[in-house]
Formats: C-alpha cells, sequence, structure tokens
C-alpha cells in the first residue's frame, strides 16, 4: 500500500478551492483512493490536496511523454525517415 503525504503548498491550493471546484476534484478520483485515504483519517481537504498533488504528478509525467514524442519526431523529420510505410497506410 503506498503512503501518501499531503505537501503544503498543495494544502493551501485545496483549501482554496471553491466547493464546486473541489466537486469536479473529487469526481476525478478513484473510489479505492478516496475510501482508502478515508480509511486512514485524512481530512478532506488533505485529501483534496492529495489529489491535486497526483494530478501534478501526472501532468508532469504527460509533458514529458509528449515533448520526448516530438523530439522523435524532430529526429525522423531530419533524417526524412517516414512515419509509417505506405504498404501500412489505408
Amino acid at each position: 500500500m503506498k503512503t501518501y503525504t499531503c505537501q503544503a503548498e498543495y494544502l493551501k491550493k485545496a483549501i482554496d478551492l471553491s466547493e464546486k471546484k473541489a466537486e469536479r476534484l473529487l469526481s476525478r478520483m478513484s473510489v479505492h483512493l478516496y475510501s482508502e485515504l478515508l480509511r486512514d483519517a485524512y481530512s478532506p481537504h488533505e485529501i483534496l490536496a492529495i489529489q491535486l498533488q497526483i494530478e501534478a504528478e501526472q501532468l508532469q509525467e504527460w509533458r514529458q511523454r509528449v515533448a520526448q514524442l516530438r523530439q522523435q519526431e524532430q529526429v525522423w523529420l531530419s533524417q526524412r525517415t517516414p512515419l509509417a510505410s505506405p504498404a501500412t497506410v489505408n
């Protein structure tokens, strides 16, 4: 089981969320994680902060992957390597 910690910067952001934005944030959270955090006696603001932190980490990972793909695409374009062979394109 992963241990979650609530960072101060995300806790402040969670406290500042409107009720509507907090509901949207919770709707993106997995039910399993939410129930696990409740069982571990996290406060509602701490739960929101943890979800904000998870989403920030996921966004950072996504940005890194996109940057890698764009780099690879530039390499292919500079080598004039086709992205798909004509035989595989419908």
